[in-house]
């Protein structure tokens, strides 16, 4: 079958810790789109400008080995871990830190590895940082010394491409207010182009400026959370950016509203948002986006309910945040959305 776009896109899926994803982090895939505006951007999370991602915050090695099967298949992916691991206290501790934390990424790259479309594993270095805590600066330092060895023999031949972050942060002057432990935008500019460049030459892309070209009644493939049965997503909500929508049917209150909220009692830290609606929306589309918090941080991950008070509504979509900010064509499982224009960074799939 011809690929949905000309030429075709490269799937990236990213994975790491809060650095892939939190405050600032949707802008290394805004950033490396300028760059290679080919990459479409695959994950389970999404983040704030709406691209998806296998980052979660507070990750360090061993939770990214954990969820490796919930990770989806894809032909490249960029790896980013390993500083949540080495906030040690002890001087003394850094090169038995470093070592173990070295085997438990060799650990996952062996795991994406073994996925069945992969193609490459970008491998990044632990980034250098700026904190209170200088020893877990030094730690990911060695970190790097071990996971540059283990490159000489530990993988296929061409399949894992060395990321190299820390010699030309380190280069810089005055890197630590740029990368701190969470880059800031101009940070996250530095590792995009790093990790573009590190992409055009193992893929030897010629022309990396080109724009993707979809092909008629090709579109984005949606998963609607949301089961009308249950009146409930069908499993717990990861922490992320998210739209909901929905045909709002009637008005019967004076101060109708939608509150979405988490299910359960004992939840540590639930959500709950409650959004205004007009009365002169009905017969209409009510499309509403928000975020969770970050999980374990003001969110923990929970079933939710999406109650109507003054009001009703039906067809709900419940679906992670798409670049545009806006909801997809409604559907319900599953489905391909061709009747929305793909944004950069989507994924473009064409019927089968």
């Amino acid at each position: 079958m011809p690929a949905a776009t000309d030429p075709p896109q490269l799937p990236l899926c990213m994975i790491g810790d809060s650095i892939t994803w939190a405050d600032e982090g949707d802008y290394w895939r805004e950033y490396l789109l300028q760059r290679i505006p080919r990459l479409a951007f695959v994950g389970t999370h999404s983040a704030k400008l709406g691209y998806s991602h296998a980052g979660e915050g507070g990750n360090g090695t061993q939770a990214v080995l954990n969820r490796l099967d919930a990770i989806p298949d894809c032909p490249f992916y960029a790896l980013e871990i390993g500083t949540n691991d080495n906030n040690i206290r002890e001087e003394a501790q850094i090169e038995d830190r470093a070592a173990a934390t070295a085997a438990r990424i060799e650990a996952i790259v062996r795991g994406l590895l073994k996925k069945p479309s992969v193609q490459k594993v970008f491998l990044g270095s632990v980034l250098p940082c700026q904190t209170d805590n200088p020893l877990r600066d030094r730690t990911n330092s060695a970190t790097n010394v071990q996971l540059r060895k283990r490159l000489e023999s530990a993988f296929p031949e061409g399949r894992v491409v060395w990321v190299e972050y820390e010699r030309p942060i380190r280069a810089l002057d005055n890197w630590g207010p740029l990368i701190r432990l969470h880059p800031t935008k101009e940070g996250y500019q530095v590792l995009a182009r790093i990790l573009a460049g590190a992409i055009a030459a193992a893929l030897d892309l010629q022309d990396t400026a080109t724009v993707p070209t979809a092909r008629s009644g090709c579109g984005v493939r949606v998963d609607n959370l949301w089961e009308d049965a249950t009146e409930q997503p069908r499993a717990p909500v990861i922490a992320g950016w998210y739209t909901l929508s929905f045909e709002l049917t009637e008005v019967a209150g004076d101060k109708p509203s939608v509150t979405v909220r988490s299910v359960g009692e004992s939840i540590a830290h639930p959500f709950a948002q409650a959004f205004p609606v007009a009365p002169g929306e009905v017969g209409k589309r009510v499309t509403l986006n928000f975020f969770t918090q970050y999980e374990g941080y003001g969110y923990t991950r929970s079933k939710m309910t999406v109650a109507a008070e003054g009001c009703e509504i039906g067809r709900v979509l419940f679906e992670k945040r798409r670049p545009s900010g806006e909801a997809s064509d409604y559907g319900k499982g599953s489905y391909l959305d061709v009747r929305s224009t793909p944004r950069p960074g989507e994924l473009i799939e064409c019927p089968q």
